[in-house]
């Protein structure tokens, strides 16, 4: 089978077993059979746009996500850079980074000078 459907398979395991679901779990809620899920994630079954967005949401994740390291993207913008690395985060890093940008939106929102590098060190220390 193809390597997209193995990336995308091995993905879905990852998040799987990260949240601590069973494969039984994961197909009661996706409406498949735990057999599928199986073939799934070892990328021998090609689920259907429906499957995965279920999927998805029984994991809790987008469908990004999971299909993170499954596609080419080269990043064209500075906006696409930080999507790409804040993809992979777990949630106590997209909280921590989330904490982060919301501080930088706020301080650059109050119509002040833009900053310098040295003025973000400040900013994060206040």
């Amino acid at each position: 089978m193809d390597s997209l459907y193995k990336k995308y398979g091995r993905r879905v395991r990852e998040k799987r077993v990260k949240i601590n679901m069973s494969q039984e779990t994961l197909a009661e809620k996706c409406q498949v059979s735990t057999s599928y899920i199986g073939l799934v994630e070892r990328g021998e079954r090609k689920p259907s746009l429906l499957v995965l967005v279920r999927i998805a949401n029984a994991l809790n994740v987008s469908t990004d996500s999971l299909l993170f390291d499954s596609l080419r993207h080269i990043a064209s913008s500075n906006k696409d850079r930080i999507m790409m690395m804040v993809n992979d985060f777990d949630d106590p890093q997209i909280d921590t980074t989330f904490e982060i940008v919301n501080q930088i939106h706020s301080y650059l929102k109050k119509d002040v000078p833009k900053i310098d590098r040295v003025d973000i060190d400040q900013i994060l220390n206040d």
